[in-house]
């Protein structure tokens, strides 16, 4: 499947159909201001429609907005007007337009992307947290979620300084997060777990090199928690600062990060794969940096 941004897909007139005969209002009601040219006017100069598309179907589709429905307030961006066609239903797939909306919003610089919804039960499973009850333009109550935007252990406190000024505009980890994002994919994961890796997990098997990386720009120490099977799962630690740039791949489980060994370069590049693995992740954040 495909995710796609219909205003700079081919063809939009094709998914704009699929979205005028879709079985949710809202959703004829979104066709119509695109169509009608109000959607930005509404939305936001940036808002944006993210499409998930099977072959010449359309699953699912959202809004990635600067505002939504709510008067008042100086929260954004929203994720708005989500849908999934009922033959898709029940496998998550909305998932990956939220998380293609986070992307969006760390790009953006935001921590946070919220959502306005009557619905309870539904966005939890996403990660989404209930914050308030807020008022709509038309005076209904509203329950509002918020979504952070990055998941990684640690990530509230990464704002460690880069050491070196090789990669532009990687200050923070959450800045050499938002770069690996791009950069991280099967040829760096650990050979053992590349038939498993795909876009949707993509800091599986990335955790050692990645933690080397992260110790060439931020300094620190490396370190490693066992994890049953005689391998370990490596981390950082820079000054007060300690995050985990590969901690998702673990989904809901979190590793125990009290139990720990100081991980050293040299013994894991004792593994030609795992040196190169390095070497390709770090000409891939040169090339995406530069």
């Amino acid at each position: 499947m495909d995710i796609l941004d219909l205003e700079r897909t081919v063809n939009p007139d094709w998914w704009l159909r699929q979205m005028e005969q879709c079985d949710w209002t809202a959703g004829r009601f979104l066709h119509t201001m695109i169509t009608g040219g109000t959607f930005h006017e509404r939305c936001g100069r940036s808002a944006r429609v993210l499409a998930l598309a099977d072959g010449s179907r359309l699953v699912s589709f959202c809004v990635y907005a600067e505002k939504d429905n709510i008067p008042d307030t100086d929260l954004t961006p929203w994720l708005g007007f989500v849908y999934t066609n009922p033959d898709y239903r029940g496998r998550r797939l909305m998932g990956k337009l939220i998380s293609r909306a986070k992307e969006a919003a760390r790009e953006d610089g935001f921590e946070h992307l919220w959502l306005s919804t009557g619905e309870t039960g539904l966005y939890e499973k996403y990660g989404a947290e209930y914050v308030r009850d807020m008022k709509d333009a038309e005076g209904h109550d509203n329950r509002i979620y918020r979504l952070n935007t990055y998941g990684f252990y640690g990530w509230e406190g990464a704002d460690v300084k880069a050491r070196i000024s090789d990669y532009p505009g990687i200050e923070t980890p959450r800045d050499l997060y938002n770069a690996l994002w791009h950069v991280w994919r099967k040829e760096t994961c650990a050979p053992r777990m590349q038939e498993n890796w795909s876009e949707d997990n993509r800091t599986l098997g990335q955790c050692s090199i990645t933690a080397f990386l992260a110790q060439d720009i931020f300094g620190g120490q490396v370190w490693g928690v066992p994890l049953g099977d005689g391998n370990c799962h490596c981390f950082n630690v820079a000054g007060e600062c300690e995050f985990d740039l590969t901690s998702e791949q673990f989904g809901d489980k979190q590793a125990d990060y009290r139990t720990r060994r100081e991980q050293m370069r040299y013994e894991h590049f004792r593994k030609p794969e795992k040196r190169e693995r390095y070497e390709m992740l770090k000409a891939g954040l040169k090339q995406y940096t530069g």
